[in-house]
């Protein structure tokens, strides 16, 4: 564990010293534009391409060095999936950042990209199902290479959604992480994401970086990747409950916006400044907007698998106080 420490830290000095460096290579921007984007000067989106190169570097610890880090030894067909998987979405958003993408090409390839990763790897397959409130498993069969396809899409866009403010989408990620390392063995995998994660969170309260869509599709993906890991196959988050109140915050306000847009004629997945971080900044300073959105994403969880309220409850609590900050912050 201290050799990877040395080697994160090593690394990650090295990319800060060469931090302009890497953004004229990448040339990548965020410029603002007075309507969506209020930030005063132009930031480079490089919080993808940082987070992919200290994960290519724990792959190779993993593979010459120290296989420990991930608990098991993938095959070459699973690893080249896995690749393939966080990759091309990375590439994706990259692409997307510089030139652009329609949100129904972006949607119509992220299928493409599933179709084949999940063809090449059936362990990244959701073959079932458990929660609290149904005492049974119920068997996906012939719909799960469907339902893992729609879990996937959803939550990618769901995370796409919520980015918006410095800090946001990086504070949800340290802590859906952090409960990962909680339950799961993998702790030295996790640990290694949070200090990537808590490094770009520094550089992005600096306004250093943005983690630009390739960041959001990176990291999002290779969350995807870990939770259905540690319900497959390590079998560390057994009910689904879990996974649904982690990630309530991002889905509740994904349904609301996709919702709201369609019931005004607009494309739903075209940009507007209705977003639960939008409306938070307009009201208040970037600390107390985050405070407010950890609270909404700890919350929840919290209360379900630490004090063990019952489902039901917890998603009244939940829906009922969202449903109230949103009225709120509308007026």
């Amino acid at each position: 564990m201290m050799q990877l420490l040395v080697i994160f830290l090593i690394f990650n000095f090295l990319i800060f010293l060469n931090l302009d460096r890497l953004s004229k290579i990448i040339n990548i921007n965020d410029k603002p534009d007075g309507k969506l984007k209020k930030h005063k000067s132009t930031v480079p989106l490089l919080g993808g391409t940082i987070f992919l190169i200290n994960f290519l570097i724990l792959i190779l610890i993993s593979l010459f060095f120290d296989e420990s880090v991930f608990l098991l030894s993938f095959s070459n067909r699973e690893l080249f999936s896995i690749l393939f998987f966080i990759l091309f979405f990375y590439l994706i958003g990259l692409y997307d950042d510089k030139f652009k993408l329609k949100p129904e090409k972006k949607f119509i390839l992220g299928i493409l990209i599933c179709i084949v990763s999940l063809s090449i790897n059936k362990n990244i397959v959701i073959n079932s199902i458990l929660t609290t409130f149904y005492d049974h498993t119920i068997f996906l069969n012939n719909y799960k290479f469907i339902f893992t396809i729609f879990c996937i899409t959803i939550l990618i866009n769901a995370l796409n959604f919520y980015d918006g403010i410095n800090g946001q989408s990086l504070i949800f990620f340290i802590i859906i992480y952090s409960f990962l390392a909680y339950k799961s063995s993998l702790t030295i995998f996790y640990i290694y994401i949070i200090f990537t994660l808590l490094f770009l969170l520094l550089l992005n309260l600096k306004n250093k970086i943005f983690l630009g869509d390739n960041g959001i599709y990176l990291i999002g993906t290779i969350l995807i990747l870990s939770i259905i890991y540690e319900h497959n196959i390590f079998k560390s988050i057994v009910f689904v409950d879990e996974i649904f109140f982690l990630l309530i915050l991002p889905g509740y306000d994904l349904v609301r916006l996709t919702s709201t847009r369609i019931f005004k004629g607009k494309n739903a997945f075209y940009g507007d400044r209705n977003h639960i971080h939008h409306l938070l900044i307009d009201k208040f300073s970037l600390l107390i907007s985050n405070i407010i959105l950890l609270s909404y994403i700890l919350t929840p969880i919290v209360f379900f698998s630490f004090f063990n309220l019952n489902f039901y409850l917890v998603l009244f609590i939940f829906t009922i106080s969202y449903i109230i900050l949103i009225i709120k912050l509308s007026k």
